[in-house]
């Protein structure tokens, strides 16, 4: 085992070349668990910048899986400790290892080796990717969703600010670079020319002004809110101040036109979900024809326009298809992407299904609805694993790592600032990787949402770009810069940047 160093640990950036790679597995390997840990090995290599090859006669890197290989490496070789086995969905999740590496701790499933100390980086990947920690958990909250309290991070006591893949990966990537006597973390260098970090940035349309009394039942619900679940006296006067500006005429909700220009202003453009059904009471008020026009009019400019699938989507099989396609009548061109209203799920191959069978590019919907971070351990994008036919799916998740409301309940849950909280979240991101997180605020020109104090870290935030070399940008964006990323991985094929 590699002695850990007494001082400081570094994490370093290097800039990877396009190197072909292969993975080549041992003969005992059988093919479930070839195709999950092949799915493990491409996402890493679209992460890296290597390039996947078919033929190890074309590697430059040979990596192997397992004892007995099935065709002779020719090139350098490097071993991964072969310990992944799967488990039935219904057996109970495994109590993680921790160990430390660079100075981090680092969470397994499968044990480590017992001769190198290495762990089954790529089974270890798989777990957390798949959502597999996940797959026993049968409580469900009271929208039917897995509630934060029945997952790994609260159970076993793991962060969910901290992006596990990320540091599993920037490990692998370090002893994949010769370095396994030196602890480092290796950082993923950017497809985007001149960006360290993608945030993607995004709005869910929960509420819109369509009509006096509709405003005045939602403000008169926020005043109520801000009393018995926020506790804001800011949210309850700025609730009571948009009441009183609402009876003198006031179209209060109607944000998107001023919020496209705010963010146009500061030099990006943002993704915008909108519900385009849905008859459940949790529903948002308005008819999707009622804020067409608004809603092309940011396409027009640039900004992407996704679905917002109504709360009931999952339980009514082909709604979210037929979601997509009324949208796409409204705003003249299809929709690329998805995010279910209110995070609402209950199995990851529900959600799979339907966002396969509608034909979207991209989802974002593996969020936390009561705190923020990293829910599947990924601090960039990656293509869900499909349970059900063995493979890679063939859409991208991009990850929601903080949303404005679930931000206000981590902030008293953990005593931090939240600005402080967004600032180690996607500082985490910024560190080990090039981003591809999004962050959600609904509403951030009114205090409707969310009170005012938490609009502020959207736009303080959002300005600090430059400083963090990094760029905001839509979900549409960012997939046209980094899709290629993960074409030379050997994914997400069916997907073509102009989409």
């Amino acid at each position: 085992m590699a002695q850990e160093p007494s001082g400081s640990f570094a994490i370093v950036g290097i800039q990877m070349p396009n190197s072909p790679i292969y993975l080549n597995f041992g003969l005992e390997v059988e093919p479930v668990v070839r195709a999950r840990i092949d799915y493990a090995f491409r996402v890493f290599a679209a992460i890296y910048n290597y390039s996947v090859v078919s033929d190890p006669a074309r590697a430059e890197i040979c990596c192997t899986y397992g004892r007995q290989e099935t065709r002779p490496c020719m090139e350098r070789e490097f071993r991964i400790p072969a310990r992944y086995r799967p488990r039935p969905a219904s057996e109970e999740m495994p109590v993680l290892e921790k160990r430390r590496f660079a100075g981090e701790d680092v969470f397994s499933a499968h044990g480590v080796d017992e001769r190198t100390g290495e762990p089954d980086w790529l089974g270890e990947i798989f777990e957390w990717l798949s959502a597999s920690l996940e797959l026993s958990i049968r409580e469900r909250d009271a929208e039917g969703r897995i509630p934060f309290s029945a997952t790994v991070f609260e159970r076993q006591g793991i962060s969910p600010f901290k992006p596990h893949v990320g540091i599993l990966m920037a490990w692998m990537e370090n002893s994949l670079q010769g370095n396994r006597v030196v602890e480092t973390l290796q950082k993923a260098k950017s497809p985007i020319s001149g960006v360290d970090h993608a945030v993607v940035c995004s709005h869910d349309i929960d509420y819109y002004y369509t009509h006096k009394a509709a405003a005045m039942k939602r403000l008169g619900k926020n005043l109520l809110i801000s009393i018995a679940s926020y506790r804001s006296p800011s949210f309850f006067l700025s609730n009571l101040e948009m009441a009183t500006g609402l009876l003198r005429g006031k179209a209060t909700g109607d944000y998107v036109p001023r919020m496209v220009e705010a963010i146009e202003s500061l030099g990006f453009q943002s993704t915008i979900f909108a519900v385009a059904g849905g008859i459940h009471r949790r529903d948002p008020n308005y008819r999707v024809d009622q804020i067409g026009e608004h809603l092309r009019d940011a396409a027009g400019r640039g900004f992407g326009v996704g679905v917002h699938a109504s709360y009931d989507s999952l339980t009514r099989p082909g709604t979210v298809k037929s979601e997509k396609a009324a949208l796409g009548k409204i705003l003249q061109q299809q929709p690329m992407g998805t995010r279910q209203h209110w995070l609402r799920f209950g199995e990851h191959k529900k959600l799979y299904r339907e966002i396969s069978e509608a034909g979207f590019t991209y989802d974002s919907s593996l969020g936390f609805s009561e705190t923020c971070g990293f829910r599947n351990g990924a601090s960039f994008a990656f293509p869900p694993y499909d349970f059900e036919k063995e493979r890679p799916c063939s859409f991208l998740e991009i990850p929601l790592v903080v949303m404005d409301g679930s931000l206000l309940q981590a902030s008293r849950a953990k005593k931090k600032a939240p600005q402080t909280l967004v600032d180690q979240i996607l500082g985490e991101s910024r560190r080990l990787g090039w981003g591809g997180v999004s962050v959600l605020w609904h509403n951030p020109m009114e205090p409707i949402q969310v009170p005012e104090e938490i609009n502020k870290i959207f736009w303080s935030s959002a300005r600090r770009q430059k400083e963090n070399n990094e760029s905001w940008m839509s979900a549409e964006e960012f997939i046209k810069s980094s899709l290629s990323r993960y074409h030379r991985a050997g994914l997400l094929k069916e997907i073509h940047a102009d989409a």
